[in-house]
Order: structure tokens, then C-alpha cells, then sequence
């Protein structure tokens, strides 16, 4: 099965916090799991809304095509909240 992004995000954060040589994700029981989750999932919550800065350097970079860099940001951060979850 592959890691969603937010396991893949999770994993990082468990990672760079515990250190190299850190007993690998795969061997973490689920309830070891979920907080960092819960981090990785409120870190790309925080990364929905894109600053202003960032909304200017897509437009310009995208200057005279018909682009919503806005709207393409939004939705593809709400892909990874939503991926994975069962509906």
C-alpha cells in the first residue's frame, strides 16, 4: 500500500524529531502514529491558505494564461487532507 502524503509528512516529522537510528515508522504501534499525524495534518491545514507573496509570484509567473493559482493551491492541499479517507 503506498503512504498517503500525510503519512508521508507524519513519518518526517516522527523522523527528524527522533533522530536518526529512531525505530522505523513501519514498526510504530498505530496509537505511536497518531499525533504524528495529527502534526502532519495541522501543518498542511496551515498551508491551505497561501500568503499574499505567494499568490503575486504564481501570477506572475503565470502572467497571461488563464490560471487561478488561488484556487489550484487550495485544491490540491485539500487533495492530500482528503487522501486516503474512506467516504
Amino acid at each position: 500500500m503506498t503512504d498517503t502524503k500525510l503519512d508521508q509528512i507524519a513519518r518526517a516529522i516522527y523522523e527528524r524529531r527522533n533522530g536518526h537510528g529512531c525505530k522505523p515508522w513501519s514498526k510504530l504501534t498505530k496509537s505511536h502514529q497518531v499525533p504524528y499525524l495529527g502534526d502532519a495534518r495541522a501543518a498542511v491545514e496551515a498551508l491551505r491558505e497561501p500568503t499574499e507573496a505567494q499568490v503575486q509570484d504564481a501570477r506572475k509567473h503565470h502572467e497571461g494564461e488563464p490560471y487561478l493559482p488561488y484556487s489550484l493551491w487550495r485544491a490540491m492541499i485539500d487533495s492530500i487532507l482528503t487522501e486516503g479517507k474512506q467516504t
